[in-house]
């Protein structure tokens, strides 16, 4: 039994080593991760987008640290959507190759696809290398290969970039007025004109709707839009935010004259609209 156990203690003891030996031994040191460019995607504070068949899409990032689509006017951008671009800074190339090696224009490198500048550095986007499935990139004087993640993202209309919480981050609703129906903060609570007999939660309850209300896509809208109007006063800035109710079924959509654009809100977010209904079953 103790010869046994000796014999367990040695075989750990030389696994052990051979673990420290394999992983520390002078001479071995790990191969550099190639990315597309040195670049940290948190250190990116400007995206250009150029593709043929769409206008130019331009974002930056203000000093605390949210994004804007820079067009007129100028529009919030959804975090998420803009770090699935920035995001391809930091991808791991799988092979390069000197640009003097390639024939650029059966990469469809010349012209390009696409395009995006991050910062100041250009990133072309090619063709297919269809049996790994990567997507051939230019970059400086180097053919990079990627996994092709990005080029749909690119190819996006602006709209697709737009934030889709209705509300501005960090703000708070003084005053919402519907059709038929308007609610104002008082020192108090909510008061309601004309009074209604609902509670005071349930009151609370559809202002918090309002203050998280988030669309499932966005689209352009007319440049007129017809429907009832909705506007919405906040707190930390003087211009309320307008709406116009375009459609209430099969979907709830709202229009925003001065962005351009309209929210599709879905079958369920009737309940905007209509404080009884907020704290309904789903």
């Amino acid at each position: 039994m103790k010869s046994r156990w000796l014999t367990n203690i040695l075989l750990f003891t030389t696994i052990v080593i051979l673990i420290l030996i394999a992983r520390y031994e002078p001479g071995i040191e790990e191969a550099d991760v190639e990315t597309v460019i040195p670049l940290n995607t948190s250190d990116i504070e400007r995206v250009s987008v150029t593709r043929p068949l769409r206008d130019e899409l331009l974002l930056e990032k203000d000093k605390d640290g949210f994004w804007w689509i820079m067009r007129e006017p100028r529009l919030p951008a959804e975090t998420f959507q803009v770090n699935a671009l920035t995001r391809l800074a930091e991808q791991t190339v799988t092979r390069s190759y000197p640009v003097s090696d390639m024939n650029l224009g059966q990469l469809e490198l010349d012209p390009p696809r696409a395009s995006l500048t991050l910062n100041q550095t250009r990133i072309d986007f090619g063709g297919i290398d269809a049996l790994e499935n990567q997507r051939y990139l230019r970059v400086g004087d180097q053919v990079k290969l990627v996994p092709d993640l990005y080029l749909y993202r690119v190819e996006a209309g602006y709209t697709q970039f737009v934030r889709r919480k209705i509300l501005p981050q960090h703000t708070h609703i003084t005053s919402l007025t519907l059709p038929g129906l308007t609610l104002e903060k008082g020192d108090s609570g909510w008061l309601l004109s004309p009074t209604r007999d609902i509670s005071g939660d349930d009151v609370q309850q559809f202002i918090d709707s309002w203050q998280a209300a988030t669309a499932i896509n966005v689209r352009e809208a007319d440049s007129q839009p017809q429907g009832e109007r909705l506007t919405i006063r906040l707190a930390e800035q003087q211009q309320p935010v307008e709406l116009v109710i375009t459609s209430r079924k099969p979907e709830l959509v709202l229009a925003r004259p001065a962005f351009g654009i309209e929210y599709r809100m879905g079958d369920i977010a009737a309940r905007l609209l209509e404080p009884a209904l907020a704290g309904g079953p789903p």
